[in-house]
Protein backbone atom coordinates (compact mmCIF):
# COMPACT_ATOMS: atom_id res chain seq x y z
CA UNK A 1 0.00 0.00 0.00
CA UNK A 2 1.37 3.62 -0.67
CA UNK A 3 2.43 5.61 1.68
CA UNK A 4 -0.69 8.31 0.90
CA UNK A 5 -2.98 5.71 1.01
CA UNK A 6 -1.66 4.95 4.46
CA UNK A 7 -2.12 8.08 5.16
CA UNK A 8 -5.97 8.58 4.17
CA UNK A 9 -6.69 5.19 5.86
CA UNK A 10 -4.84 6.37 9.42
CA UNK A 11 -7.30 9.49 8.91
CA UNK A 12 -10.40 6.99 8.96
CA UNK A 13 -9.34 6.10 12.36
CA UNK A 14 -10.64 9.43 13.59
CA UNK A 15 -13.61 12.11 13.84
CA UNK A 16 -12.60 14.52 11.41
CA UNK A 17 -14.12 17.49 9.12
CA UNK A 18 -13.93 16.55 4.59
CA UNK A 19 -9.78 15.97 4.34
CA UNK A 20 -9.76 18.80 1.68
CA UNK A 21 -5.26 18.11 0.84
CA UNK A 22 -2.73 16.06 2.19
CA UNK A 23 0.70 17.51 2.19
CA UNK A 24 4.19 15.62 2.66
CA UNK A 25 6.55 17.31 4.81
CA UNK A 26 8.90 14.75 5.08
CA UNK A 27 10.65 15.13 8.39
CA UNK A 28 9.86 19.17 7.80
CA UNK A 29 14.06 20.14 8.65
CA UNK A 30 13.94 17.95 11.91
CA UNK A 31 16.52 14.56 12.42
CA UNK A 32 14.06 12.44 14.53
CA UNK A 33 13.36 9.87 11.78
CA UNK A 34 9.70 10.90 12.00
CA UNK A 35 7.58 11.61 8.93
CA UNK A 36 5.35 14.51 8.68
CA UNK A 37 1.73 15.51 6.33
CA UNK A 38 -0.30 18.63 6.67
CA UNK A 39 -3.95 17.94 6.56
CA UNK A 40 -6.27 20.80 5.50
CA UNK A 41 -9.55 20.82 6.21
CA UNK A 42 -12.82 23.47 5.59
CA UNK A 43 -11.78 25.29 8.78
CA UNK A 44 -8.93 23.62 10.77
CA UNK A 45 -5.86 22.12 9.85
CA UNK A 46 -4.13 19.15 11.38
CA UNK A 47 -0.64 16.94 11.05
CA UNK A 48 -0.44 13.71 11.15
CA UNK A 49 3.04 12.11 12.40
CA UNK A 50 4.31 8.83 11.60
CA UNK A 51 7.05 7.95 14.21
CA UNK A 52 10.30 6.41 13.23
CA UNK A 53 10.49 2.95 13.71
CA UNK A 54 13.38 2.85 15.87
CA UNK A 55 11.64 4.57 19.00
CA UNK A 56 9.59 5.11 20.92
CA UNK A 57 7.83 1.91 22.13
CA UNK A 58 4.39 1.44 22.84
CA UNK A 59 4.83 1.92 26.63
CA UNK A 60 6.98 4.98 26.01
CA UNK A 61 4.52 6.52 23.67
CA UNK A 62 1.39 6.12 26.07
CA UNK A 63 3.59 7.76 28.63
CA UNK A 64 4.50 10.81 26.37
CA UNK A 65 0.82 11.35 25.16
CA UNK A 66 -0.62 10.98 28.29
CA UNK A 67 1.65 14.10 29.83
CA UNK A 68 0.82 15.56 26.32
CA UNK A 69 -2.86 15.46 27.01
CA UNK A 70 -2.78 16.19 30.17
CA UNK A 71 -0.57 19.63 29.97
CA UNK A 72 -2.83 20.29 27.29
CA UNK A 73 -5.66 20.64 29.51
CA UNK A 74 -4.40 22.73 32.05
CA UNK A 75 -4.37 25.44 29.50
CA UNK A 76 -0.79 24.92 27.86
CA UNK A 77 -2.40 25.66 24.26
CA UNK A 78 0.86 25.68 22.56
CA UNK A 79 1.39 21.80 23.18
CA UNK A 80 0.14 19.94 20.06
CA UNK A 81 -1.83 16.75 21.89
CA UNK A 82 -2.89 13.68 20.29
CA UNK A 83 -6.15 13.22 19.25
CA UNK A 84 -8.49 10.87 20.48
CA UNK A 85 -9.04 8.05 17.75
CA UNK A 86 -12.64 6.54 17.16
CA UNK A 87 -10.81 3.42 19.04
CA UNK A 88 -10.19 5.78 22.63
CA UNK A 89 -6.45 5.87 21.66
CA UNK A 90 -4.14 8.47 21.32
CA UNK A 91 -2.44 6.71 18.08
CA UNK A 92 -2.88 4.54 15.71
CA UNK A 93 -0.32 1.18 14.83
CA UNK A 94 0.01 0.71 10.59
CA UNK A 95 2.52 -0.47 8.44
CA UNK A 96 4.48 -1.23 11.33
CA UNK A 97 4.50 2.45 12.46
CA UNK A 98 2.96 4.47 15.06
CA UNK A 99 0.57 7.00 13.74
CA UNK A 100 -0.85 10.20 15.48
CA UNK A 101 -2.90 13.50 14.58
CA UNK A 102 -2.55 16.21 16.45
CA UNK A 103 -4.44 19.83 15.85
CA UNK A 104 -1.41 21.95 13.07
CA UNK A 105 0.59 23.93 14.95
CA UNK A 106 0.26 27.81 12.94
CA UNK A 107 3.54 29.87 13.35
CA UNK A 108 7.27 29.38 12.13
CA UNK A 109 10.74 28.50 14.39
CA UNK A 110 11.90 32.02 13.59
CA UNK A 111 13.34 32.97 17.54
CA UNK A 112 16.41 33.74 15.84
CA UNK A 113 14.98 36.17 13.25
CA UNK A 114 14.23 38.58 15.88
CA UNK A 115 15.48 37.31 19.29
CA UNK A 116 13.87 39.98 21.23
CA UNK A 117 12.86 40.78 25.10
CA UNK A 118 9.32 39.30 24.34
CA UNK A 119 9.77 36.30 22.50
CA UNK A 120 12.52 35.17 25.29
CA UNK A 121 9.47 36.04 27.91
CA UNK A 122 7.78 33.66 25.45
CA UNK A 123 9.70 30.90 26.04
CA UNK A 124 10.89 30.98 29.84
CA UNK A 125 7.14 31.57 31.08
CA UNK A 126 5.35 28.98 28.30
CA UNK A 127 8.63 26.53 29.73
CA UNK A 128 7.52 26.84 33.40
CA UNK A 129 3.64 26.32 32.53
CA UNK A 130 4.57 23.55 31.24
CA UNK A 131 6.39 22.15 34.15
CA UNK A 132 4.09 23.04 36.84
CA UNK A 133 1.30 20.95 34.86
CA UNK A 134 3.51 18.25 33.82
CA UNK A 135 4.80 17.95 37.26
CA UNK A 136 0.91 17.01 38.28
CA UNK A 137 1.33 13.65 36.12
CA UNK A 138 4.41 12.44 37.38
CA UNK A 139 6.79 13.74 40.09
CA UNK A 140 9.95 12.17 42.25
CA UNK A 141 13.72 12.52 43.52
CA UNK A 142 16.46 11.60 41.98
CA UNK A 143 19.29 12.22 40.20
CA UNK A 144 19.57 14.06 37.28
CA UNK A 145 20.05 11.28 34.45
CA UNK A 146 20.70 14.07 31.33
CA UNK A 147 23.92 15.15 34.27
CA UNK A 148 25.43 11.67 34.58
CA UNK A 149 24.65 10.92 30.37
CA UNK A 150 26.83 13.80 29.89
CA UNK A 151 29.28 12.97 31.83
CA UNK A 152 29.74 9.48 30.99
CA UNK A 153 29.71 10.70 27.64
CA UNK A 154 32.57 13.33 28.19
CA UNK A 155 34.72 10.77 30.11
CA UNK A 156 34.22 8.25 27.10
CA UNK A 157 34.54 10.44 24.35
CA UNK A 158 38.61 9.99 24.27
CA UNK A 159 38.10 6.81 21.63
CA UNK A 160 35.89 8.61 19.41
CA UNK A 161 38.04 11.78 19.36
CA UNK A 162 40.98 9.72 18.35
CA UNK A 163 39.12 7.98 15.87
CA UNK A 164 37.69 11.13 13.99
CA UNK A 165 40.78 11.89 13.89
CA UNK A 166 41.91 9.33 11.87
CA UNK A 167 39.51 10.24 9.55
CA UNK A 168 40.90 11.17 6.03
CA UNK A 169 39.65 15.16 5.61
CA UNK A 170 40.27 14.85 1.85
CA UNK A 171 37.15 16.31 0.45
CA UNK A 172 35.31 17.57 3.81
CA UNK A 173 32.93 20.61 2.84
CA UNK A 174 34.65 23.53 4.81
CA UNK A 175 32.04 23.78 7.93
CA UNK A 176 32.76 20.10 8.38
CA UNK A 177 36.66 20.76 8.15
CA UNK A 178 36.71 23.53 10.67
CA UNK A 179 34.47 21.29 12.82
CA UNK A 180 36.75 18.78 13.08
CA UNK A 181 39.53 20.86 13.46
CA UNK A 182 37.90 22.76 16.59
CA UNK A 183 37.04 19.09 17.96
CA UNK A 184 41.03 18.02 17.80
CA UNK A 185 42.27 21.12 18.73
CA UNK A 186 40.07 21.12 22.17
CA UNK A 187 41.14 17.48 22.56
CA UNK A 188 41.31 15.69 25.78
CA UNK A 189 42.23 18.76 27.64
CA UNK A 190 38.92 20.30 26.96
CA UNK A 191 37.49 16.91 28.22
CA UNK A 192 38.88 17.19 31.45
CA UNK A 193 37.77 20.56 32.64
CA UNK A 194 34.14 19.55 32.02
CA UNK A 195 34.38 16.44 33.46
CA UNK A 196 35.45 18.28 36.64
CA UNK A 197 32.46 20.79 36.72
CA UNK A 198 29.59 18.03 36.35
CA UNK A 199 31.31 16.12 39.10
CA UNK A 200 29.85 17.84 42.11
CA UNK A 201 26.27 17.92 41.05
CA UNK A 202 26.74 13.84 39.67
CA UNK A 203 25.66 12.57 43.38
CA UNK A 204 22.92 15.60 44.16
CA UNK A 205 18.98 14.08 44.00
CA UNK A 206 17.19 16.70 42.14
CA UNK A 207 12.94 16.73 42.24
CA UNK A 208 12.75 14.77 38.58
CA UNK A 209 9.26 15.09 36.45
CA UNK A 210 8.42 14.66 32.72
CA UNK A 211 10.35 17.12 30.24
CA UNK A 212 11.19 17.83 26.88
CA UNK A 213 14.51 16.86 26.96
CA UNK A 214 15.22 17.92 22.91
CA UNK A 215 13.55 21.47 23.09
CA UNK A 216 15.61 23.67 20.97
CA UNK A 217 15.19 26.32 18.46
CA UNK A 218 13.52 25.20 15.73
CA UNK A 219 10.75 23.01 18.47
CA UNK A 220 9.77 26.56 19.14
CA UNK A 221 7.02 27.77 16.79
CA UNK A 222 5.94 31.30 17.46
CA UNK A 223 3.56 33.40 15.85
CA UNK A 224 4.89 36.98 15.16
CA UNK A 225 6.24 37.64 19.23
CA UNK A 226 3.95 34.46 20.85
CA UNK A 227 5.17 31.04 21.57
CA UNK A 228 2.29 29.42 19.74
CA UNK A 229 3.79 25.85 19.78
CA UNK A 230 6.55 23.56 21.16
CA UNK A 231 6.93 20.47 19.31
CA UNK A 232 8.50 17.00 19.11
CA UNK A 233 8.25 14.93 22.43
CA UNK A 234 10.27 12.27 21.10
CA UNK A 235 13.01 12.81 23.58
CA UNK A 236 10.36 13.13 26.62
CA UNK A 237 12.09 11.83 30.25
CA UNK A 238 11.73 11.91 33.56
CA UNK A 239 14.48 14.43 35.17
CA UNK A 240 14.79 17.90 36.51
CA UNK A 241 13.41 21.15 34.89
CA UNK A 242 16.96 22.63 34.23
CA UNK A 243 17.45 20.05 31.08
CA UNK A 244 14.63 21.77 29.58
CA UNK A 245 15.76 25.61 30.73
CA UNK A 246 19.56 24.62 30.01
CA UNK A 247 19.01 23.14 26.38
CA UNK A 248 16.60 25.65 25.54
CA UNK A 249 18.72 28.77 26.67
CA UNK A 250 21.73 27.27 25.07
CA UNK A 251 19.88 27.01 21.82
CA UNK A 252 17.93 30.44 21.27
CA UNK A 253 20.36 32.75 23.11
CA UNK A 254 24.08 30.98 23.43
CA UNK A 255 26.88 32.55 25.18
CA UNK A 256 24.36 35.24 25.89
CA UNK A 257 24.52 35.23 30.24
CA UNK A 258 22.50 38.33 30.89
CA UNK A 259 19.86 36.95 29.10
CA UNK A 260 20.00 33.19 30.39
CA UNK A 261 19.47 35.39 33.92
CA UNK A 262 16.78 37.21 32.41
CA UNK A 263 14.99 34.19 31.57
CA UNK A 264 15.72 32.27 34.84
CA UNK A 265 14.31 35.28 36.16
CA UNK A 266 10.85 35.42 34.16
CA UNK A 267 10.67 31.61 34.61
CA UNK A 268 11.36 31.42 38.67
CA UNK A 269 8.51 33.57 39.06
CA UNK A 270 5.99 30.97 38.06
CA UNK A 271 8.35 28.13 39.22
CA UNK A 272 11.05 28.92 41.40
CA UNK A 273 14.51 27.32 41.25
CA UNK A 274 16.32 26.11 44.36
CA UNK A 275 20.30 27.18 43.67
CA UNK A 276 21.46 23.72 43.23
CA UNK A 277 18.60 23.72 40.16
CA UNK A 278 20.22 27.26 38.64
CA UNK A 279 23.76 25.29 38.61
CA UNK A 280 22.55 22.71 36.85
CA UNK A 281 21.18 24.71 34.15
CA UNK A 282 24.26 26.17 33.34
CA UNK A 283 26.63 23.43 33.97
CA UNK A 284 24.08 20.60 31.87
CA UNK A 285 25.15 23.29 28.73
CA UNK A 286 28.51 23.15 29.38
CA UNK A 287 29.50 19.62 27.41
CA UNK A 288 26.55 20.19 25.08
CA UNK A 289 28.17 22.15 21.91
CA UNK A 290 31.05 19.46 22.16
CA UNK A 291 28.88 16.60 22.69
CA UNK A 292 26.62 17.74 20.16
CA UNK A 293 29.73 18.21 17.52
CA UNK A 294 31.19 14.32 17.91
CA UNK A 295 27.82 13.19 17.28
CA UNK A 296 27.83 15.05 14.33
CA UNK A 297 31.18 14.00 13.19
CA UNK A 298 30.34 10.53 13.94
CA UNK A 299 27.72 10.46 12.38
CA UNK A 300 29.20 11.89 8.94
CA UNK A 301 32.71 10.74 8.66
CA UNK A 302 32.59 7.40 10.86
CA UNK A 303 28.91 6.29 9.73
CA UNK A 304 28.42 7.97 6.46
CA UNK A 305 24.76 8.64 7.24
CA UNK A 306 22.84 10.44 4.59
CA UNK A 307 20.39 13.08 5.80
CA UNK A 308 16.87 14.88 4.37
CA UNK A 309 18.25 17.95 4.37
CA UNK A 310 22.15 18.91 3.71
CA UNK A 311 21.27 22.81 3.78
CA UNK A 312 19.73 21.72 7.76
CA UNK A 313 22.74 19.83 8.43
CA UNK A 314 25.26 22.54 7.56
CA UNK A 315 23.05 24.83 10.07
CA UNK A 316 23.27 22.67 12.69
CA UNK A 317 26.95 22.04 12.43
CA UNK A 318 27.79 25.77 11.78
CA UNK A 319 25.93 26.50 15.14
CA UNK A 320 28.26 24.18 16.71
CA UNK A 321 31.25 25.18 15.60
CA UNK A 322 30.25 28.95 16.79
CA UNK A 323 29.41 27.40 20.19
CA UNK A 324 32.30 25.59 20.08
CA UNK A 325 34.76 28.77 19.03
CA UNK A 326 33.34 31.10 21.80
CA UNK A 327 34.83 28.43 24.41
CA UNK A 328 38.34 28.83 23.33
Amino acid sequence: MAVLSIVHSILQHYVLPEVLSVDYLGGNGGFSGAQLWKIATADKRYCVRRWPLSHPSRERLEWINLVLVHTAGMGCEFIPAPIEAKSGERFISAGGFFWEVTKWMEGVACFKDDPNETRLTQVAESLAKFHLASAQVNLGFEKSRNLNTRYDAMVASASLIAEIGQCSEAGLPDYIYRLRALVLGLGVSHVKRITANLEPLRGVVFPVQPVVRDIWHDHLIFCGNELSGLVDFGAMQMDNVACDLSRALGSIVPEERSRWECAIEVYSQSRPLSHQEIDLIYILDQPSAFLGALNWLKWILIEERAFESEANVKLRIMDLTSRLEASL
